[in-house]
């Protein structure tokens, strides 16, 4: 079980390697909830850089899922 979370581990750190090397910045936060909405990790951009914020408290099987699915897109947002 830990040598499956090892993995994940190392998975998700060459994810957010690939990111920075395609000049995304990664911040990983807590995302805060309030009544009536649920927060989710996305992707945007702050004073022209790419940005992904990933929720710290979602589980690491689904933060490698949506940076898999985000970094496969073919191109950063252009403004």
């Amino acid at each position: 079980m830990a040598q499956a979370k090892n993995k994940a581990e190392v998975k998700l750190q060459q994810l957010i390697a690939g990111a920075k090397q395609k000049n995304i910045e990664i911040r990983t936060e807590k995302l805060l909830r309030e009544i009536g909405y649920r927060t989710h990790s996305g992707r945007c951009k702050v004073r022209g850089q790419d940005v992904i914020l990933l929720d710290r408290d979602a589980s690491i099987h689904d933060q490698i899922e949506f940076l898999t699915t985000v970094l496969a897109e073919n191109a950063p947002n252009q403004s």
